[in-house]
Parts: structure tokens; C-alpha cells; sequence
């Protein structure tokens, strides 16, 4: 999922952790579709996190978030191995993303990027959701990062979600039903 951690943002939804071998939001849509329907809707003008997954909506979330810190400090203790799989994935695995901030201004924005690639300590690849804070950047732009500035990643083991840590930490407070809905689709401890 995505998230913007400028505070003056007011709260809009994400787009989740896209799933093809490209990594694509449409994918995600449709792998989300089907788990968002499990949930239960108790509070109608209210989406469940997998709700707004699903319609690439952005998330808020507090820049001293201490469980979106946490969650950011695992993926980047857990990196160099995933970048390993990452450059000769073993079978049966695919779908390996990263996710990155994006400023403009005083606005952070993260985006999965997919494709992305590896040059020594240089990475580049695509934006692959659509902003909605910042504006320097568009669907689809090519963008180069460092390895430092990767906050999370994901890829898909057979139907087993890896990583995704963000994810996490956006379901770590939610209602037990979208937990329970998450971790039935994805088999995803949302432990970390």
C-alpha cells in the first residue's frame, strides 16, 4: 500500500502492493477485489484499508508514525537479501518491487516502482501508482533512487506475499476482520 506522511495532506487512499509479474495496479485490483469483498463493511462511508487498496487511493499517515517507522526500519534491515533474490529470483517467485519516497516541496509521497533495476548502488525503474500530493512526478515517469532511499519491498513466493512491511503496519491497527481478510489472501504474517 501507499502512503503520504506529510501531516497537512488530508487523508486519501492507496494503492496497494501491485501483483503481476509487472507489478501492475490493475492486477492488484483485481487480487484485492476479492478480499476486499470478505470484509465487512460495518461502517459504510468508511473503506477498509484493502477497499482503498483496490481504488489506488493514499493513506495518511503521521511522519513520527512509530509503526510506520518500524515497519520501514525491518524493510531496510531485510534489503540486501531481498535484493540478492531479486537479481536471480528462484523459482517459483516474481513480482519484486521497492518502494521509495517522492518529495515535492514539503509533500512525501511513496510509490512502488516496478520495473525497477540495479546498477551497482543505483537503482532506477517506473512509477507505478498515481500521485496524488506530489506533482513532479506521473504514472509510468522513470525515476533513479539510492539504495538508502528504499523504505519497503515486496514479492510474491507462490501466492505468499514477502515483505510489504508498510502493509503491515497500515493493518497492524486495524479491524480483525481486514486483518483475518489480508492474511487469508495473501498468507502475509502481519507481525513484524
Amino acid at each position: 500500500m501507499r502512503q503520504d506522511m506529510s501531516k497537512t495532506v488530508p487523508a486519501r487512499e492507496p494503492k496497494g502492493a501491485q501483483m503481476t509479474s509487472k507489478v501492475t495496479s490493475a492486477a492488484l485490483a483485481i487480487l484485492l477485489a476479492a478480499t476486499a469483498a470478505q470484509c465487512d463493511n460495518s461502517a459504510p462511508t468508511e473503506r477498509t484499508i484493502l477497499e482503498k487498496a483496490v481504488r489506488d487511493e493514499v493513506t495518511s499517515v503521521a511522519a513520527d508514525d512509530p509503526t510506520m517507522a518500524a515497519a520501514m526500519s525491518k524493510a531496510r534491515s531485510t534489503l540486501p537479501e531481498f535484493l540478492t533474490l531479486a537479481q536471480k529470483p528462484p523459482p517459483g517467485t516474481g513480482r519484486f518491487t521497492v518502494k521509495v519516497a517522492v518529495r515535492d516541496g514539503t509533500k512525501v509521497e511513496y510509490f512502488w516502482i516496478d520495473p525497477f533495476t540495479q546498477t551497482q548502488e543505483t537503482f532506477s525503474g517506473e512509477i507505478n501508482n498515481t500521485p496524488r500530493s506530489v506533482r513532479n512526478v506521473a504514472l509510468g515517469d522513470k525515476i533513479t533512487f539510492a539504495k538508502h532511499e528504499i523504505v519497503d519491498w515486496m514479492y510474491m513466493e507462490g501466492s505468499i506475499m514477502q515483505g510489504n512491511y508498510t502493509a503491515r503496519a497500515l493493518l497492524k491497527n486495524a479491524p480483525e476482520h481486514e486483518r483475518e481478510a489480508f492474511r487469508k489472501r495473501f498468507g502475509l504474517d502481519l507481525d513484524f
